[in-house]
């Protein structure tokens, strides 16, 4: 053999390099030029246009973020002669980044050459992550594991998502990696220069040349993770994490070169750390001017003082924490589970899959290893376990955007360990796992080529929204909602999506209900603002006016609306559409406006009976509280509602309007909307000397058993409003007249009924266990409290009688 490298396999290998690179690229352009701007996208390109026009750094510390990625988006605005420029705004001499970006990105009259021109940035940086981490996987396992990781970086939805947004979170991924990829690089130069050295004999002067080439090329590798670092200093605080990572990498390496003593250790430690972080820190430095100004605390000027700002104003924000939503959940200081779960739910299915295969794997190659230490692979595994680890403890979980930084090493570490094993010959790996059958190894790889394709099949079926991506566990893209919201779904991205479908739909207003600040007229949108929006017109919860309505999946689930059921009336309904999987559409008809609610109070009442009526834009609304666990009342005057716990029958013609949540998701009340009275199964009709007439009654059984309960509902309605205290009677008696059970009561105080209503009060008779089997008679009526007078039933009887119970001893 020649031993010169196969041009077929090189030209196929460049060929699909190229290919996954563009797909990735093509990917994320679509969404470039699909979504419009998102909550986040706003401030970052307005604060990186207004640095790169002032060179003034006075709101970093304002919106927490270095930087470079924001400078980076913005760069290409410079050509835009139209932008305002950012002193003359009012609000920039008080640092006001909400006017800045409003001014500068919300109101401009042309959002998506402001999407396009600064997505592109970051596009192309996520482009060059994929092509990163082509390299670094090809290193450790041949060209074919670098191009299974490109192609999970590539069909990623989430890697695509979030590398076609204008936010610092792709370049400090890309950052991160390269850092990490450079030390890694430092240490592989350093193994082969160990590999390669003999016995210690007398040098010659071109093997001193070689090697001190060699010492050159590792020192430069050192620099270039320097320079990164800093690089990634400047892109995200979290980048702050490396640091110690790579603090630790630089001090193992160190040991693995067996010096004779730890002052020896300790200076090549030093050396390596100085040509490190010393750039690192200069890189840095210089992203910020070189400036040197006060911190709050410090009693004297340090380098890189906004650094130290921006650093001091994310530490108060996580201490505050911030709204966010998981599976029906509210908080504002997260859980430590959001992640895992987040990562579950939003990683696609094939790649959990993968994952579970690359871990048991690489579990089994480390104890037939006998858990021999490899630098190389403690260089790959420490950053992303270290980073996974932090996650759980953050109080802001806003996003699985944060666990982005993982997602390059699992590919790479799933690429490298399946090529390694796979590139062996079949008769190898048959000599090394004799259990596996040449059968199960063929079948493997069809399983493992099946789980890619479907990779790729799914990521392109949500095209172009893949910020909305949830694999099959959740449901699809279409449940998403029931679970994350915030940037793992809905982050004002669809206000094309909404123009489209009005024009296609032949709608012209609509009212927009989102967190996000942007200017629906900017797109060519005539909408009125709901909450939470400070801009917001009069809104009636629970009864919103005829129209159209777009509400935002994050605001419909409580985060950032003026409390978490504001929208609770729209949950309960079917939407027209669902824009993106994350703006739902709602077309409301007229309703007739209710008369009378009914209110339960045991013993206080649920809600304020003017908060209801604010609710119901109703101030002239009639509100009757009642005990709702014995009795119900029915107004007589139009249409009502019932708000009731969520332990509560409601009463049969109850329709369910929206049930309210607690932060915890639990239901807090609920709220029915009823058009008619409900009418008694046995109809009994009969007139009173007193305010009340009775119409009839249900019973729940004719048969009873000893120690068990007896139900019985009477209705009543409302003749006058009773002057005296009343109640209501229900007795069963025996043969000898003699009652064994009563429930008498009155869940409805007196001056709650008006005329015309109708009140149904449950009676509950608890049967004696020792009750004789036989025939009892069941009784009603009513008497007055004051002087326990029974009232006359057409003028004759005091008492109605109701069916035979009939009591038996049960088999």
């Amino acid at each position: 053999m020649s031993g010169k490298p196969d041009n077929s396999n090189l030209v196929r290998t460049r060929f699909l390099l190229l290919a996954l690179l563009l797909a990735y690229f093509a990917q994320g352009l679509a969404q470039v030029t699909a979504a419009s701007i998102t909550f986040d996208e706003g401030p970052h390109l307005a604060i990186g246009y207004a640095t790169l026009r002032t060179g003034d750094f006075r709101l970093q510390p304002v919106h927490v973020h270095p930087p470079l990625a924001n400078v980076l988006a913005a760069a290409p605005l410079l050509l835009q002669p139209d932008l305002p420029n950012p002193r003359e705004i009012d609000g920039w001499e008080v640092s006001s980044l909400s006017a800045i970006t409003d001014e500068i990105v919300w109101q401009y009259p042309h959002p998506r050459r402001l999407a396009v021109a600064g997505r592109l940035p970051i596009l192309l940086l996520s482009v060059l992550l994929g092509a990163l981490s082509y390299r670094w996987s090809a290193d450790l396992g041949g060209s074919r594991a670098g191009l299974l990781a490109l192609a999970l970086c590539a069909f990623d939805p989430n890697l695509i998502a979030h590398g076609a947004l204008i936010t610092t979170d792709m370049a400090a991924v890309f950052f991160s990696v390269a850092v990490l990829y450079a030390v890694r690089k430092r240490e592989s130069e350093k193994a082969r220069k160990r590999k390669g050295e003999g016995a210690r004999e007398r040098e010659s002067e071109k093997v001193r040349e070689r090697k001190s080439e060699k010492t050159r090329r590792e020192n430069l590798w050192l620099l270039a993770a320097g320079v990164l670092l800093g690089l990634a200093q400047l892109t995200k605080v979290s980048a702050l994490l490396l640091v110690p990572v790579v603090g630790l990498l630089l001090g193992v390496e160190s040991y693995q070169l067996q010096v004779a003593s730890w002052k020896r250790w300790l200076a090549q430690f030093m050396r390596r750390a100085l040509w490190v972080f010393l750039p690192a820190g200069l890189v840095l430095w210089a992203g910020y001017g070189f400036e040197v100004g006060p911190v709050p605390g410090l009693p004297f000027p340090v380098p890189a003082a906004t650094h130290i700002k921006i650093f001091l104003a994310l530490r108060e924000h996580y201490a505050l924490g911030h709204p966010t939503f998981l599976l029906g959940r509210l908080s504002n200081h997260g859980w430590w589970w959001y992640f895992p779960v987040a990562f579950v739910l939003k990683t696609p299915l094939p790649v959990l899959l993968l994952t579970l295969y690359a871990v048991l794997r690489g579990a089994y190659s480390v104890i037939r290893s006998h858990f021999t230490f490899d630098v190389s692979r403690f260089t790959f595994f420490v950053f992303p376990i270290l980073y996974a680890a932090t996650s759980l403890f953050s109080t802001v979980n806003i996003g699985y955007r944060h666990l982005l930084p993982i997602l390059p090493f699992l590919y790479i570490g799933i690429a490298s360990g399946k090529w390694q094993m796979a590139d062996a010959p079949s008769k190898k790996l048959l000599d090394i796992t004799p259990h596996v059958s040449r059968f199960t190894f063929y079948a493997s790889r069809f399983t493992f080529y099946g789980l890619l394709i479907w990779l790729m099949l799914g990521t392109l079926r949500i095209a172009p929204h893949y910020l909305t991506f949830f694999n099959e566990l959740a449901g699809g893209p279409e449940n998403g909602y029931r679970y994350l919201v915030d940037s793992n779904l809905d982050w004002g991205q669809n206000l094309w999506d909404l123009k489209q479908w009005m024009a296609d739909n032949g709608y012209e207003h609509v009212r927009y209900a989102h967190y996000s600040p942007a200017r629906p007229a900017a797109y060519g949108i005539h909408a009125d603002f709901l909450p939470p929006d400070p801009r917001a017109v009069a809104f009636t919860p629970w009864r919103p006016e005829p129209g159209l309505y777009a509400i935002g999946a994050t605001v419909l689930q409580g985060p950032y609306a003026p409390d978490r059921n504001t929208f609770a009336w729209f949950r309960a309904q079917e939407p027209a559409a669902r824009l993106g999987n994350a703006l739902f559409i709602y077309d409301v008809p007229e309703r007739e406006r209710p008369q009378w609610l009914a209110l339960c109070a045991n013993p206080a009442p649920l809600l304020p009976a003017e908060l209801v009526q604010a609710k119901l834009a109703a101030p002239e609304l009639r509100v009757i509280t009642f005990d709702c666990t014995q009795s119900q009342i029915f107004g007589s005057q139009g249409p009502g509602g019932y708000v009731l716990p969520p332990d509560v029958t409601p009463p049969a013609t109850a329709q369910e309007t929206l049930t309210a949540l607690q932060a915890g998701g639990e239901p807090s009340y609920i709220y029915y909307q009823l058009t008619h009275i409900p009418e008694p199964e046995h109809a009994l009709p009969r007139t009173t000397d007193g305010p009340l007439d009775f119409l009839g009654y249900e019973l729940s059984a004719a048969e009873i058993a000893p120690g068990a309960q007896l139900e019985l509902r009477t209705w009543w309605q409302v003749k006058r409003v009773p002057s005296r205290p009343l109640s209501l009677l229900a007795h069963l008696s025996g043969a000898d007249g003699v009652p064994i059970a009563n429930g008498d009561g009155l869940g409805v105080p007196r001056d709650q009924g008006q005329p015309g209503d109708v009140l149904v009060q449950l009676h509950t008779l608890p049967i004696p266990p020792d009750a004789a089997p036989g025939d009892y008679t069941l009784r009603t009526g009513a008497y007055w409290l004051d002087s326990m007078e029974r009232w006359s039933w057409n003028n004759s009887n005091d008492q109605i009688q109701l069916p035979i119970i009939t009591i038996n001893i049960p088999e």
